[in-house]
């Protein structure tokens, strides 16, 4: 790629998204995960899982009920509505995919699942059904899993893993 389309790219690919997507996207699969596992999500619960100061949490989640994402009363249990549930249902998909590709390439399921936590908040919707064509083009292609497999694995006995 030439330096005028690489700057192209860092352009497009660093444009800021207003209401800290990111932030958000974390706190809707922290509720659903802690209501999935625990029964209950509660703010306390997720400043926890989270490690971030129950004001941090305040601020998140009246921003998240004002989009329409949360249902809150103080006090009270945290609910998603079902917009909530829909954007959880995205994240979700975007998240298994990577994990899943991660996984199938030969990375380590625990580590393949924190790289996807890591890269899935930045992955758009077209990404994500490139991704999953890819991932079913290698589970339908055994001979050619095989082979990315065995090139990766030669390529990062080269490298530290990170810890």
């Amino acid at each position: 790629m030439d330096q005028k389309n690489r700057l192209e790219a860092l352009r497009r690919g660093h444009k800021k998204k207003k209401g800290a997507k990111k932030v958000s996207e974390e706190y809707l699969e922290a509720i659903y995960e802690l209501a999935r596992q625990q029964k209950k999500a509660r703010p306390i619960d997720i400043s926890r899982t989270l490690n971030v100061a129950p004001s941090t949490v305040r601020k998140v989640l009246n921003r998240l009920v004002q989009q329409g994402y949360v249902a809150y009363e103080p006090y009270r249990e945290l609910t998603l509505t079902e917009q909530g549930e829909e954007q959880v249902y995205k994240l979700k998909k975007r998240h298994d995919t990577l994990a899943k590709l991660l996984t199938i390439l030969g990375m380590e399921p625990m580590d393949a699942e924190v790289e996807a936590e890591r890269i899935e908040h930045n992955l758009t919707e077209y990404s994500t059904e490139f991704f999953q064509a890819l991932l079913e083009a290698l589970e339908e292609n055994p001979e050619v899993l095989a082979i990315l497999r065995s090139k990766i694995s030669e390529r990062l006995a080269r490298v530290v893993k990170p810890m």
